[in-house]
């Protein structure tokens, strides 16, 4: 990236829900269309998208699939970030109770927004939207033109936030079982 103002290893991670209505498609379509300008425009070094269910279980004890623990970790660690940078990741992360059709039982499921954007710089985490901060939710469209306008992150970075890449499945309806609709194994 000959002429660059950015680093060489700064880049977002794009993280949307699978199976949803049209409308929310269109909008993720947009988002990554928009990510892929800052991209071209040496904004971005790298971006990548991650496809991630409906919800995830709650506590590593019930993330029993690889996906589920990368998924589930990388919660953490965004939350450790909005803790840092005294924000709050509600109400786009929320846990609730969800009634097990197959078992009967209850249990806690950790829902996904319809899409997060994950930035970092090297391996340090430097913002995540969206994200509450003040009493004002900035949404991934206002972090957009956020970057689009070459405007600084005022955000206190985390510091060896990044993860290695999720496993691949070599079977995507095993994925779509795992993270769209599926139960946790294990009840509560």
């Amino acid at each position: 990236m000959q002429g660059s103002t950015q680093p060489d290893d700064t880049r977002a991670e794009l993280y949307v829900r699978s199976l949803l209505p049209d409308g929310h498609t269109q909008q993720q379509a947009a988002v990554i269309d928009r990510l892929q300008g800052l991209s071209d425009a040496d904004t971005l070094s790298d971006i990548s998208v991650r496809v991630i269910g409906r919800q995830i279980p709650s506590t590593p004890a019930e993330a029993r699939t690889e996906l589920g623990l990368f998924a589930l970790n990388r919660v953490s660690v965004f939350q450790e970030w909005a803790k840092r940078n005294n924000c709050s990741l509600e109400p786009a992360f929320e846990v609730r109770s969800v009634d097990s059709e197959i078992s009967g039982e209850q249990y806690r499921a950790l829902v996904f927004p319809v899409q997060l954007l994950a930035e970092y710089e090297g391996s340090d985490l430097r913002c995540v939207t969206p994200h509450t901060t003040d009493g004002e939710t900035v949404t991934v469209m206002d972090r957009l033109a956020m970057l689009e306008g070459a405007e600084e992150s005022t955000f206190t970075p985390l510091e060896r936030a990044s993860a290695a890449r999720p496993p691949t499945q070599p079977d995507p309806p095993a994925v779509d079982a795992i993270d769209e609709d599926s139960d946790p194994l294990l009840p509560e």
